[in-house]
């Protein structure tokens, strides 16, 4: 007992110079953590969102499913779309190797069970995404990382401080039951962009895309929904 009261004593009567080397470690530690950060080579994505072709649009095909007798289900698919700006804010130039979707399943919520992710590869699209212009000439947006037609300039190589703009389409296959997007209430869905570099790492970004009608899908690329038909 009489150890703490000496130590207590000590402490009182010193409080200022520890004072001072707390505060000279909390310094020393900043520093050295910069310093290592900066030694350490390494790309950081951030990803911006374009609204304006974000979307996903879910629709049934003229097919049956029967997984057991009695039981008849309609098939449906699903097509996405990002059209985002992806940046390389590390201190490291990398190339963008592959690129997810993921969306949770249509399903009932249960405490006991987690949500899961269902993931889709970037899939090419055949045919640019575009947008009528006003004097009836088409805005065309370049594909990120997969070419898509013969003049696209889609690319993914990110250098230190450099930028890339596109879109990637992800589709579906046939499916049936609860393999549809769960819904927000204003039909939106909510799901997490993947992106993986030529290193491995991997960078995950939330999103919520806004629900289109397929026609509306359509006008935007003739082939939206298709693509598993067309690549058969």
């Amino acid at each position: 007992m009489e150890y703490i009261n000496q130590i207590i004593d000590w402490t009182n009567e010193n409080s200022g110079f520890l004072s001072l080397v707390l505060f000279a470690a909390t310094i020393l530690f900043g520093w050295l953590s910069g310093l290592f950060n900066s030694l350490i080579k390494k790309p950081k994505l951030k990803v911006r969102f374009i609204s304006k072709v974000c979307f996903y649009s879910t629709f049934y095909v003229d097919e049956k499913h029967e997984p057991k007798e009695g039981e008849i289900y309609d098939v449906h698919k699903t097509g996405f779309v990002i059209y985002a700006s992806i940046s390389n804010v590390g201190n490291m130039p990398t190339a963008i190797d592959k690129i997810y979707i993921g969306y949770k399943k249509n399903k009932k919520f249960s405490l006991f069970e987690r949500r899961k992710f269902i993931w889709l590869a970037q899939w090419h699209s055949f045919t640019p995404f575009k947008t009528k212009m006003k004097n009836d000439s088409d805005l065309i947006y370049q594909s990120l990382r997969i070419k898509n037609f013969p003049t696209d300039n889609a690319n993914d190589y990110l250098r230190i401080g450099e930028s890339i703009t596109g879109t990637a389409y992800f589709e579906q296959v046939k499916a049936w039951g609860n393999f549809s997007p769960l819904q927000n209430d204003d039909k939106s869905t909510d799901i997490k962009l993947k992106i993986i570099d030529v290193y491995g790492r991997k960078f995950i970004f939330d999103y919520k895309l806004e629900y289109l009608e397929l026609e509306k899908a359509r006008e935007l690329n003739e082939n939206f929904g298709n693509i598993e038909y067309l690549s058969s």
